[in-house]
C-alpha cells in the first residue's frame, strides 16, 4: 500500500498543492466526509500498553493509556497518569520519573538561553536527555525506546532531543522553547498561486498512498480504469493492458527495471540517452530526448557510472530507513471489544504496536463497524541496532530482513497477538485468516540531523549535489529532498522535469538563432 497517510511538516508548495486539486484530492473535505473515528469511541475502545514479560518481568495489558506525550496531544493531569502508572508492572522510581516528565513544566536547564538549550538538544539523542538532564531512571527508556520507530525508523537512542521537540514530545515544557512556525499544509491556490486556505488535516486512504498513483495513472491514462473522482479511485478495477499501448502519447512499462542509463555521446552534447532495462529473462534497450531517474538515488551511480564522482559521493551518501508494515486479516475483532482497546503499544516485542485499521468510507469502499465483521489489523516494526549511528542501524538492519523467513515472521506475530488480545478471548488459529508482512528494506528517504550529520554548508548538502541536472539525466525522489514526504517528491519531480524543460528551450532557442544567422 506504500505510505500509510499524506500529511507533511511542509507547507505544501503551489506545484504540490495543485497536483493535488487537479486529481481532485482535497484532504481536509475528505476527512471530513469520510473519516469515521466516532465508530470507535461510540464502543468505548481505548489506546493501551502491554508490558511483556521479556521487558519488563510480567505479562500485563494496561488499558487507557494516556498517551506517551508526543503528536501535540492534549494536556493529561498528573492524577490521570499516576492512575495509569500504578497500573504497570514498572518500578516505583519509573512511575514517579514518567509522571514528572509527562506533566511537569521544569526547566532543565536553567540559566541558558533559549538559542543554547536548541544547539544543546540538538546535538544529544531523546534517550541521553532523559538521562542525563531529565535525569530519568533507566527503566523510563525502555518504556520510550520505540515510540520512535513509526516516524523515524530508530529509536529514541538515535533521534536528537530538538526534533523531538518539535515532535511535541514530553520532558520540554518548562524549558522556554519557542516555534519559529507550526507546520501547516498549503492545499488551495489561486490561478496566480495566491494561497486561499491552509488547514492542517489527517486524512489517509485505505491503500495508502497507492490511490495517488493510481489518479496519476488515470489522469495519464484514461482508458486504464473508470471513474473520475478521488473516492471512486479506491475500488476502481485497473485494466492494465492499457498502461503500454504502442502510439500513446504516455506509456507504463510495469515489471522492467531498468538496469542502465547512458549518454550516447558525450554527456555535454549528446542529443540523446540510452536506457537499458530487463524484463524476465530478457534485456532491452530504448532511447529518449531525456530521462528522469526517479528511483532510490543511492543505486543511481551503479545506473549511471558516467556520472562525475563528487555527484556519486553524494547520490551515495543517504541510506533508506527499512520499515515492516504487517497486516492482519482477521476473521472478526470481538477480543478488541471485550479487552476495550483499538490500539496496543508493546515497547518490548517484536513489533512495537498493533492497531484495528481507521475507519473510513469513501466511495464504495466501507470499513467494518461490528466486531463480527473481519478487519484488517497493522503492525510495526523497525529493524534497530540501538547504539550505532541512525545510517549504520538501517544498513545493519537491510541485512536483518534479507536473512529473516517469513516463517520467523509469523511465529512472532502469532505469538504476540496470542499474549496481547488472550484474554480477549483471541486464538490466532482460529481467527487470523492471512497475513501480509511488506518488508521495506529502502522505505523512507534518509533525512539529515545534528545528531549524525555535519552542518554542510549553503547549496553542499548531499541531496543537493546528488540531485543536479547531469546533460540530458535529471534526478528526482524524495530522496533528491532528503525528506520523506509525498508532497517533497511531487516537489523533485517537478524540479527535474522543469530543469529538462529548460534544457529542451535553450536547444530550440540554439537552433533558431542559427537560422537565423545563416
Amino acid at each position: 500500500g506504500g505510505t500509510m497517510s499524506i500529511e507533511s511538516p511542509f507547507d505544501y508548495s503551489p506545484e504540490a498543492a495543485g497536483l493535488f486539486a487537479e486529481l481532485g484530492i482535497d484532504p481536509p473535505a475528505l476527512e471530513a466526509k469520510c473519516a469515521k473515528p466516532a465508530v470507535y469511541r461510540a464502543m468505548g475502545l481505548k489506546s493501551a500498553v502491554f508490558f511483556n514479560k521479556e521487558t519488563f518481568g510480567v505479562d500485563r495489558l494496561v488499558v487507557g493509556s494516556p498517551g506517551r506525550g508526543y503528536g501535540r496531544q492534549q494536556p493529561v493531569s498528573p492524577q490521570e497518569w499516576e492512575d495509569f502508572m500504578k497500573k504497570t508492572p514498572l518500578s516505583p522510581e519509573a512511575q514517579r520519573d514518567i509522571v514528572r516528565l509527562q506533566t511537569a513544566a521544569i526547566d532543565y536547564m536553567p540559566g541558558l538561553r533559549e538559542l543554547e538549550k536548541k544547539q544543546r538538544l540538538c546535538k544529544m539523542s531523546y534517550k541521553d536527555f532523559l538521562l542525563k538532564v531529565v535525569k530519568v531512571h533507566p527503566d523510563v527508556i525502555t518504556f520510550y525506546q520505540t515510540s520512535t520507530w513509526g516516524l523515524y525508523g530508530v529509536g529514541i537512542d538515535a533521534v536528537s532531543a530538538l526534533d523531538l521537540w518539535a515532535e511535541g514530545y514530553s520532558g520540554f515544557q518548562g524549558l522556554g522553547l519557542l516555534r519559529e512556525k507550526e507546520p501547516g499544509f498549503l492545499l488551495s491556490f489561486t490561478a496566480q498561486g495566491d494561497v486561499v486556505e491552509k488547514k492542517p488535516y489527517n486524512f489517509h486512504f485505505p491503500d495508502g498512498n497507492a490511490s495517488v498513483a493510481r489518479l496519476l495513472t488515470r489522469s495519464l491514462i484514461p482508458a486504464s480504469a473508470p471513474g473520475t473522482t478521488a473516492e471512486d479511485i479506491v475500488t476502481a478495477k485497473f485494466d492494465y493492458s492499457r498502461l503500454d499501448e504502442e502510439g500513446a502519447p504516455v506509456r507504463i512499462r510495469l515489471n522492467s527495471p531498468v538496469v542502465r542509463a547512458r549518454h550516447l555521446g558525450n554527456p555535454a552534447s549528446a542529443k540523446e540517452v540510452e536506457v537499458t532495462y530487463a524484463q524476465r529473462d530478457k534485456v532491452y534497450s530504448v532511447r529518449g530526448k531525456v530521462v528522469v531517474l526517479a528511483c532510490y538515488n543511492e543505486i543511481i551511480p551503479a545506473l549511471c557510472p558516467e556520472m562525475p564522482a563528487e555527484q556519486k559521493r553524494a547520490l551515495g551518501y543517504g541510506s533508506k530507513v527499512p520499515l515492516i508494515y504487517t497486516t492482519v486479516a482477521l476473521k472478526n475483532w470481538r477480543a478488541f471489544e471485550k479487552l476495550g482497546v483499538q490500539s496496543v503499544s508493546c515497547p518490548g516485542m517484536y513489533h512495537n504496536s498493533i492497531g484495528l485499521n481507521s475507519v473510513v468510507d469513501i466511495g464504495d469502499y466501507t470499513s467494518p463497524k461490528t466486531p463480527d465483521e473481519p478487519i484488517l489489523v497493522h503492525m510495526l516494526r523497525t529493524p534497530c541496532s540501538p547504539g550505532l549511528s541512525a545510517r549504520d542501524q538501517q544498513r545493519v538492519g537491510r541485512y536483518e530482513l534479507f536473512r529473516t523467513s517469513f516463517e520467523t515472521f509469523e511465529r512472532n506475530i502469532r505469538d504476540q497477538m496470542a499474549r496481547v488480545l488472550g484474554d480477549g478471548g483471541f486464538d490466532p488459529s482460529r481467527d487470523i485468516a492471512a497475513i501480509t508482512v511488506n518488508r521495506w528494506s529502502h522505505g523512507y528517504a534518509y533525512e539529515y540531523t545534528p545528531l549524525w550529520d555535519p552542518a554542510f554548508p549553503p547549496g553542499q548538502k548531499p541531496c543537493e549535489i546528488a540531485r543536479k541536472q547531469f546533460g540530458r539525466i535529471a534526478v528526482a525522489n524524495s530522496d533528491a529532498a532528503a525528506a520523506a514526504y509525498t508532497d517533497q517528491a511531487i516537489d523533485q519531480g517537478y524540479r527535474a522535469v522543469t530543469e529538462l524543460l529548460a534544457l529542451e528551450s535553450r536547444e530550440a532557442e540554439y537552433r533558431v538563432n542559427r537560422a537565423v544567422t545563416a
